[in-house]
């Protein structure tokens, strides 16, 4: 429920009874710290539950326990990612750098063309980016999930093939775009 609450806190209504309110309260000392990182909570929230893996487990004969969402499914590595839960968090490959931190006006700029690009390329309605919708963006999320493992094996020397980066790398795009 961390997501709801904060969405609530954040825009005015009273959570003050909420576990998150009272969580984040714990580590800050004023109202205005608590809603700072509040919101860098939801920023960084939102962008997990348009993760597809973020949303699932596979489970298999070897695997009993699940993969981790992706992390325990091995792949060869490309770029930064060496396994199924950094391919996507890369966003197929689209973003495999890590901008350095702590920000600075240059990297600001850069983050900046990133969201004006997929701006450019991506179109939503209303309803797509109704912010408060947690649960749709879970449920859209898990439809993906069920579905990224198709024509992968996992293993190191397992190469993401270019038929799923042209299938999935729109989508994680798609879905970056709507987080954006």
């Amino acid at each position: 429920m961390a997501m709801p609450d904060i969405y609530l806190w954040l825009t005015g209504g009273d959570a003050t009874d909420t576990v998150s309110y009272q969580t984040i309260m714990k580590y800050v000392n004023t109202t205005e710290q608590g809603e700072s990182l509040a919101l860098r909570l939801l920023i960084h929230y939102y962008g997990d539950v348009h993760q597809p893996l973020h949303t699932s487990d596979r489970y298999t004969k070897d695997l009993p326990n699940g993969d981790k969402g992706g992390n325990d499914f091995p792949l060869k590595g490309h770029y930064t990612a060496n396994e199924l839960h950094a391919v996507w968090d890369t966003v197929i490959y689209t973003y495999h750098t890590t901008p350095k931190r702590p920000f600075t006006a240059e990297t600001f700029a850069d983050q900046g063309v990133v969201a004006d690009d997929l701006k450019s390329r991506f179109s939503f309605t209303k309803s797509d980016t109704e912010t408060a919708n947690f649960g749709k963006f879970r449920d859209e999320s898990y439809k993906i999930a069920v579905t990224v493992y198709d024509g992968l094996t996992p293993g190191k020397d397992q190469v993401v093939p270019d038929s799923y980066i042209g299938k999935f790398q729109p989508i994680a795009q798609k879905r970056v775009a709507l987080a954006a």
